[in-house]
């Protein structure tokens, strides 16, 4: 007589059991989720130096955990992730969400960077260094090639993100970085492969990248910093030329408190300027600059009796210039039309049909207009233009910078650009995609931090 053995009968229906349990828990509604963070204790987890953010109930093992912080901490832009549980921020409510988070940011100086919100097996992004579109077809493409596999998802969609901040079309191939399915054996067994086609060899190459980065961060800073150090100096300069001036109406000017601020303003870019480590940094310092020379176009006004200048943007054309009077009709070579702020003598020059004195950088041993710069250069902009609202965004459409500054943050505040994204596109311009085993996604989609904010 074949009878089963209780051992094994008992072991069956207990198998039977925690399937149903389990397909009872899977159909549950999304409506029963928690509520996701609100946008603030983000912002403060990922100021902590972390910048992976795990909700309690997200279906991140410690291995991955710590292998998306690795692909985070080793990206050249500034990329936060924050992980929740499938469902909960619904497709309905992370269009407000993701703005939220972006201004959030914003609020705290850190519009330059890409978010990308994980919710159980659906990747959404967003990004203040790279456009809307292209963002969704970045979590897209990231998502399709890697199946089943979150740790291949954030690290092509990190690999895809920095690609796009340098300007390669290559970011959007989707060949590129493409794992094959992006199955954890297939990983695997290429992992043997290069090791046994030579471990050392590999471990060599990636030192020579790693030190190559290194080495044009370098001289990415180098040439920033040395940009700013001679706004610094120029704005010494002219202050100099002023002293005279400002003492002969009495009492060493002392009674001038905008002259006292331009002398405060001055002494403090060059200490902001000693600090800076990073491109980053020299925000502060373009900032402290753009206040002192208002101060310093107020103590000229009042040196000559002429009206005191209204508080406007700097000179597109050379920060170093000062306030703009008014705004001119311009066009960057091969771009469309549009009002930039511009000084007296460039205004003029423009409106003339000439050239206006452009601040030129040095790119690659040549000179370029700082906006055409590079991304090096958007936290150099941003501390002259970066308090007058629309400004930016206005002006440097059609620009290299520009194109590096879409998204939701870099142009005209997080809100502005993402509320473009889904005009132009829809929900599924959102940026998503869903890396679960079935390997298909829906219409809607679903920096080197080193410690450093």
């Amino acid at each position: 007589m074949n009878m089963t053995h209780p051992v094994r009968r008992a072991g069956t229906a207990l198998v039977a059991l925690l399937a149903g349990l389990f397909a009872l828990f899977a159909l549950a509604p999304a409506a029963s989720a928690a509520a996701p963070p609100d946008a603030n204790t983000l912002v403060a987890s990922w100021k902590t130096s972390d910048p992976l953010y795990v909700m309690s109930g997200a279906s991140l093992s410690s291995s991955q955990q710590s292998d998306i912080r690795a692909a985070l901490e080793d990206s050249k832009s500034k990329i936060y992730i924050a992980a929740f549980p499938d469902g909960t921020v619904s497709n309905d409510q992370i269009a407000a969400y993701m703005r939220s988070i972006g201004q959030a940011l914003t609020a705290e100086g850190r519009r330059d960077a890409t978010v990308g919100v994980i919710d159980g097996t659906n990747l959404f992004a967003s990004s203040g260094l790279v456009n809307q579109k292209t963002m969704a077809r970045i979590a897209n493409l990231s998502a399709q090639n890697n199946p089943g596999d979150i740790t291949a998802v954030v690290q092509e969609f990190a690999t895809r993100t920095n690609a796009a901040v340098d300007g390669d079309r290559g970011a959007l191939d989707p060949k590129q970085n493409s794992s094959g399915g992006g199955s954890s054996v297939g990983i695997l067994v290429g992992i043997l492969v290069l090791a046994a086609a030579g471990g050392l060899g590999l471990f060599f190459y990636a030192r020579k990248k790693k030190q190559q980065r290194e080495a044009r961060e370098a001289a990415e800073l180098a040439a920033v910093k040395q940009t700013v150090e001679e706004d610094v100096t120029k704005f010494g300069e002219e202050i100099t030329s002023l002293d005279t001036d400002v003492k002969l109406l009495g009492a060493g000017g002392g009674h001038l408190t905008e002259w006292q601020q331009a002398l405060d303003s001055y002494e403090k870019a060059k200490v902001e300027l000693a600090g800076v480590a990073r491109p980053e940094d020299v925000r502060g310092v373009t900032t402290t600059l753009e206040d002192g020379r208002y101060a310093l176009a107020v103590v000229k006004a009042r040196v000559n009796d002429q009206p005191i200048p209204e508080r406007r943007a700097p000179c597109f054309f050379n920060p170093q210039h000062g306030p703009s009077v008014r705004d001119v009709s311009w066009a960057p070579a091969g771009g469309a039309v549009r009002n930039v702020p511009a000084c007296a003598a460039d205004a003029e020059a423009v409106e003339r049909g000439f050239d206006p004195q452009m601040r030129e950088v040095m790119v690659n041993g040549q000179r370029r207009p700082y906006y055409d710069a590079g991304p090096a250069y958007q936290p150099y902009a941003y501390g002259y233009y970066g308090g007058f609202g629309d400004v930016m965004s206005l002006m440097l459409v059609g620009t290299l910078m520009g194109s590096m500054m879409g998204g939701f943050g870099g142009m005209g505040g997080y809100g502005a650009g993402y509320e473009q994204g889904l005009a132009d596109g829809g929900m599924g311009d959102m940026g998503g995609g869903d890396f679960g085993g079935g390997g298909g996604f829906g219409d809607f989609g679903g920096g080197d931090f080193g410690g450093d904010w």
